[in-house]
């Protein structure tokens, strides 16, 4: 018997963008020229699609007539995505365990988020962005039979060109949570900064 259990669901991964922050995390810094809100956006945009398509997944299988009621999830994560031109690494695991029939269960995923002169437009501007010093993604999700929730942090930072002439880098500091039940709308905050500005001024998460 073979049970095959998809560990972040689209809508879990268009979410995603969290805990308290680790002292271990990246710092970013906030210097040189600045994108735009706008700018900013098409970055949240870019990176949903990247924490979206794929979505990593995990295999268990069970001797022939046993009957499992927990799996546990030790899964290392790697993926790389497109960009117009670049790409975007995620680099990390997922841990967990699910229950085998009902498949409710915990999750947590940690991965490193990195940018390879990964270019996207942004109204009429094309932003290329790169490390500097990457960005550390976690968060716990916790699955029932009616509901979803998760909830996380992204720190960080990344250096970015314009094509019209800007060069800086740009520190983020998010907190987010999300919580879905049958029959009701998603429910979602984030906290914090990126590149200098509050989140509550961007979309952060994108939808898939």
């Amino acid at each position: 018997m073979r049970r095959h259990i998809s560990i972040i669901s689209g809508m879990a991964a268009a979410l995603a963008l969290t805990l308290s922050a680790c002292s271990e995390s990246p710092l970013g810094v906030n210097a040189g020229d600045q994108l735009s809100d706008a700018e900013i956006q098409a970055l949240f945009n870019q990176l949903g699609e990247a924490l979206g398509d794929p979505s990593p997944s995990a295999s268990v299988a069970a001797p022939e007539g046993l009957q499992l009621t927990e799996i546990r999830v030790n899964q290392d994560v790697s993926v790389t995505a497109p960009c117009q031109s670049g790409t975007i690494s995620l680099d990390g695991s997922v841990s967990g365990t699910i229950d085998d029939q009902t498949l409710e269960g915990d999750l947590r995923m940690g991965v490193s988020v990195d940018f390879d002169a990964c270019t996207f437009p942004a109204e009429q501007i094309t932003v290329t962005v790169d490390g500097a010093p990457k960005i550390e993604f976690q968060a716990d999700y916790l699955f029932a039979q009616e509901s979803f929730s998760v909830e996380g942090y992204q720190r960080g930072g990344f250096e970015f060109t314009t094509s019209d002439g800007r060069v800086g880098s740009c520190a983020i500091d998010l907190t987010f949570d999300a919580s879905y039940t049958t029959g009701s709308a998603t429910v979602s905050t984030m906290n914090g900064t990126v590149c200098g500005r509050s989140a509550a001024s961007f979309e952060g998460y994108t939808g898939a």
